[in-house]
């Protein structure tokens, strides 16, 4: 319902391989690939094996200058175990596994409890016709973090009257107050897909699917038996009574929780034609049904489940044509649907909740379905053997999200549902080359733009006032530009660095900038939580076949434009930082692998969210054993 991505659903140790699809094939993915897919592909044996690995670790203190009390006298620890099993007898391969985690937390109320069960089976009818079942089942239960401390200040000088947010970021790993530090996240995701794939002929291959996955994720706010309050009172003046802002304020046993099913299908032909066509044709379509506290068109009363339902529907093909040896064009185009099954939203205005007044607004759904179709080339040209060029154009769509349209209650933020919202399409252009030098050298360079019409942005529409309140909205023109570089060096078998450096620039180009990120912002036009300057390093050296030790940095530079908590000078703005890691791996036998990881090894202090303070230093030590 939110169209995010369950991070925990992913777990290298049943994988195969990664995959980065970026461009023209991303037509095969649909509306969620904007920007590119990555493909986790799981893993098959093709003999009996065991493996199982465990690793511990511990969260360093922070610098001195940090005053926060959730680490006085403690040392948070976590662990990691895994247990797998798998084995090709005959026609029927496959491969189980069990994973385990317990973090507790390197900040308040950010410890961590998962159990994940991964399956993978394949079945081989005959020579030419397969089945394969893909299955996971995924439990998690966290803290649900919240910003670091801060104080409300109120000017009764302006009309209405203006907020103030004085935060702490010396404190930046305690909770705003206590009442944060017993909400609990419960997280229960499943996913099964059946895949029937036959080789009707050496040219032409058929791969059918079923699939239906499950998500579940609950909040509870308060499992005591009194009312949770955390708030500010003010003197008013005139009329001379005291005006009261709580942030937070939850009756006992009070929640938000989201349940979703989706059932799909979907058929993909290949046809290789000849030497210099393979064509793709594919359709697919899937039924979303969603109960939800916080997502849904009528207005829901505390703990009770709106219901909603979302329909998608696609159809897709894709000739990759070889005109020349050294010249291959990828043509595509897709055609995709989306609807709701509501046509008119029931909401409270957050912005008017002081004093908290109950009248309701039943507001139509302009666009209740979106569609679009989206064609793209690409160009690949080997000008040489080590040299090569590419170019690309293409028109991509998303539909708005369940959450995007419905959101109400977001936890430590309100949000005002939009029945204006439409869908966002964009068309990017890529230009690149990639060069080797040699055997020991490589080079790529990439140049992009991305026009957006109806680009959808998630803006705080009350940044002076209280509450923050959220709309998603569509800006009505956006433009993201950039250059992409990557640097491979390998001067011998022992040594091999890596250097990337990206630049972006994302404004609005509306005209209107400042009513979508605020005009606190130190750049107005600046789209928010877009850093201009990225960078990375990476240096891995062998000094024997066993042993391997490597050295990586990350840089992200400061954040032009935030929309949670914006000042014009930019202070406590996320971004600014460069973190290293360093590890180390051992294969001491056949069978036993060693290896010790310190994470963040300066620790550094930086936010990558408002106000919410990343791990600091960590170390790790682990084995892995196989059979």
């Amino acid at each position: 319902e939110t169209g995010g991505i369950v991070w925990t659903n992913i777990n290298m140790n049943s994988a195969n391989r990664m995959e980065v699809v970026k461009g023209a094939s991303t037509t095969l993915y649909g509306s969620g690939a904007m920007g590119g897919v990555v493909n986790v592909y799981g893993y098959l044996p093709d003999k009996f094996e065991v493996k199982a690995g465990v690793s511990g670790g511990f969260y360093d203190a922070p610098p001195s200058s940090d005053n926060s009390v959730y680490r006085d006298g403690y040392t948070p620890w976590f662990w990691n175990s895994y247990v797998g099993i798998g084995n090709k007898t005959g026609k029927l391969s496959y491969n189980l596994l069990y994973t385990h985690s317990d973090d507790d937390g390197y900040r308040s109320n950010s410890q961590t409890l998962l159990n994940d069960l991964k399956l993978k089976a394949r079945y081989d009818i005959d020579a030419k016709q397969y089945l394969q079942l893909s299955a996971s089942y995924n439990e998690t239960e966290a803290g649900y973090v919240s910003t670091w401390p801060y104080n409300i200040d109120v000017s009764f000088f302006t009309n209405p009257p203006s907020i103030n947010y004085t935060p702490y970021p010396d404190r930046a790993y305690d909770m705003a107050d206590w009442v944060y530090t017993d909400d609990i996240v419960k997280r229960k995701d499943a996913l099964a897909g059946l895949n029937y794939v036959n080789m009707l002929s050496d040219k032409l291959t058929l791969d059918a699917r079923v699939y239906y996955t499950y998500n579940k994720y609950r909040i509870d706010y308060n499992p005591t038996d009194s009312r949770q309050v955390f708030g500010f009172d003010f003197p008013v003046p005139f009329p001379p009574f005291s005006l009261s802002i709580n942030p937070y304020d939850r009756e006992p046993g009070e929640f938000n929780e989201n349940r979703s099913s989706r059932y799909g299908a979907g058929l993909k032909l290949d046809w290789r034609i000849n030497d210099n066509h393979r064509v793709l044709f594919g359709i697919d379509g899937n039924i979303v049904n969603v109960e939800s506290t916080q997502y849904s068109a009528d207005l829901p009363s505390p703990g009770e489940f709106g219901e909603i339902q979302e329909k998608n529907f696609a159809a897709f093909v894709q000739d990759e044509w070889k005109i020349t040896d050294r010249l291959t064009a990828l043509l595509s185009l897709r055609y995709d649907w989306n609807g709701i099954d509501a046509d008119v939203v029931s909401y409270q205005d957050h912005r008017d909740m002081i004093p908290p007044f109950t009248y309701v607004l039943n507001t139509p759904i302009e666009n209740q379905s979106v569609d679009a179709l989206s064609p793209r080339v690409a160009l690949n040209y080997k000008a040489m053997d080590d040299m090569s060029f590419r170019a690309s154009w293409g028109k991509s769509f998303r539909a708005p999200t369940i959450a995007e349209r419905f959101v109400r209650d977001a936890g430590i933020f309100m949000g005002n549902p939009n029945p204006l919202l439409d869908k966002e399409t964009m068309t990017g252009y890529e230009i690149g080359v990639y060069k080797q030098f040699g055997e020991k050298v490589s080079l790529d360079v990439a140049a992009y733009l991305n026009d957006y019409e109806n680009l959808i942005e998630s803006r705080n529409i009350n940044p002076s006032g209280y509450p923050i309140v959220f709309l998603y909205q569509n800006i009505a023109e956006a433009r993201i530009w950039g250059i992409e570089t990557s640097l491979n060096y390998r001067p011998n078998p022992q040594w091999n660095f890596s250097l990337g450096y990206a630049y972006m620039n994302a404004k609005d180009k509306t005209g209107d900038a400042a009513a979508l990120a605020g005009n606190q912002n130190p750049d107005p036009e600046w789209l928010a939580y877009r850093p201009e300057h990225t960078g990375s390093v990476s240096t891995t050296w062998k000094p024997v076949e066993k042993l391997a030790l490597n050295l990586t940095g990350r840089y992200v530079g400061k954040y032009k434009a935030v929309s949670s908590y914006p000042n014009p000078e930019g202070e406590n703005y996320p971004g600014d930082f460069v973190v290293f890691n360093a590890g180390a791996k051992y294969q001491a036998t056949d069978n036993i692998g060693l290896n010790f990881l310190v994470r963040n090894i300066g620790n550094v202090q930086y936010e990558e969210a408002e106000w919410f303070r990343a791990p600091g230093r960590s170390f790790v030590l682990g084995v892995d054993l196989t059979y």
